[in-house]
Parts: C-alpha cells; structure tokens; sequence
C-alpha cells in the first residue's frame, strides 16, 4: 500500500439530540351551517392497462438482478358525454389517459469466462427506460361535475313612441327604436376536473429475446440483449372537481341521528 495514500472514510461528528417537549391544541371552526368549496369525488376507477414492449439492453446480460418500477401520469383528460341510459341514466364521461411506465433494470454481464473451471465473472450495469401506454376508458359518475354552457348573445330592443314619419293610413309609428341597440353576452366558467393517483399494481412476465450461448461447460449459460416485456397494469385514480356543498352544523348532524 502507499504510504501517501490516506484514507478519507470516517464519522465527521456525531451528536445525540434530547427530546423537545410539545403542547396539543385542539383544532377550532367555523360551527355550520354554511356553505363551502371543495374537491368532491365524481368517480373512483380501477383501469387496466395492458402493454407489450421490446426493450434494448446496452450489454448483453448474463441475467437480471432487479428490476425497479415506478408509474407516472402525463395526461388524464375528462370529457363529459351525458345521460347513459344503459348505465340506469346516469351521468357518464371518457377519460383520456396516458403516461409512461419508468423501468430501472440492473443486470449481470459476462466479461470473464474460464471455461475450464466454468467460471463467468462481469459488472453489474443497469439500464433506464420509459415505457408509454395510452387509452381511452368510460367513467361512470357516482358525483356528476357541475357545468354550465356559455350562451348565444342576447339582444335587447329599446321601444320608443317617437319615430319619424306615420304611415299611410295616418297612423303613427311605434315599437323598437331603430336608433339603439343593446346586447347581453353571459361567460360562464367551469372548475376542471383533475385526476389523482391512489394506487398501481404491475404484473409482468419478462422474455428473453435471441439468446445466445456462452460456449462454457455449462450448457445452461447464456447472455441476451433484449428483453419481451408484457406488462399487465391497474391504476386507482380519483377524479375530483370544486364544488359548492352544503356543510351542516354540530346540532344539525346530532339531530339527523
């Protein structure tokens, strides 16, 4: 070993910290009734997702040593579609969802081979890919969202018993005012609906694609750089909007018992 070469791994400090005392307050509000805004559950959907993809190592692999997975949400879009009579009349909706699986895949890979001894010595690499999915799935609404259309200008006519000229019996003209004109134009504004993710579970099988053999003793050795990946999804989510609810008081609540 080097004389020069000092080790730099070690407990830099270490303290024990005491326990800091603390006091529980009891939370306090508003005693209703009254009237709030908040995220109301429309529907909580279990979907499925089933994808099948062909994923490309950078070196071939002697074998899998683990295989991290982690679920992410790109788009989830809700377009109300009305009454479904199939459905006993209830309000219905399709949900346009897409994401991508994040898939972190550590590997063995075969540098040293002593056929002799049947020996394989290597590196442990990984490799990290996104895996896309998309679909489209029917919701049906336990909470239908509240939504308001924007209507078609309206136009107000001002009357006036004024106007020049009479007709041709003598008569004079009245009625609308030619002169002025006025119109209503009403906006309405609706609050999105907005996804949340609760829970995944993902079942896999994993296929080795082409593999080839290593040419040791042992015939069961072999390496491969592909993988067929079949992956069976089910995503939890809840789809929520704003809305105005009425929130009854302590006294209202007992009495409803």
């Amino acid at each position: 070993m080097d004389k020069e070469y000092t080790c730099k791994a070690g407990v830099i400090k270490s303290e024990t910290l005491t326990e800091c005392p603390n006091e529980f307050l009891t939370p306090k509000g508003f005693n209703g009734p009254f009237v709030g805004k908040i995220p109301v559950v429309l529907a909580e959907p279990v979907i499925q997702v089933d994808v099948e993809s062909v994923i490309q190592l950078e070196e071939p692999a002697l074998e899998i040593k683990r295989v991290k997975k982690n679920l992410f949400i790109t788009q989830c879009k809700l377009i109300d579609t009305g009454f479904d009579y199939e459905c006993k009349g209830k309000r219905t909706g399709k949900l346009f969802l897409s994401g991508y699986v994040r898939k972190n895949i550590e590997y063995a890979t075969a540098d040293c081979i002593n056929e002799g001894k049947g020996g394989v010595s290597g590196r442990i690499k990984h490799t990290t890919v996104k895996v896309p999915f998309k679909c489209v799935t029917k919701i049906k609404f336990d909470v239908p969202p509240v939504i308001c259309e924007t209507g078609p200008a309206k136009e107000i006519a001002s009357f006036t018993d004024s106007i020049k000229g009479k007709d041709f019996c003598g008569q004079e003209i009245i009625g609308s005012d030619p002169c002025e004109m006025g119109f209503v134009h009403v906006e309405c504004f609706n609050e999105k609906v907005f996804c949340e993710l609760e829970e995944v579970k993902i079942f896999e099988d994993d296929i080795l694609k082409d593999p080839k053999g290593l040419g040791c003793d042992g015939k069961e050795e072999f390496v491969f750089d592909k993988i067929i990946e079949k992956m069976v999804i089910f995503i939890r989510l809840k789809l929520l909007q704003k809305q105005q609810v009425n929130i009854p008081g302590k006294e209202i609540s007992e009495q409803k018992k």
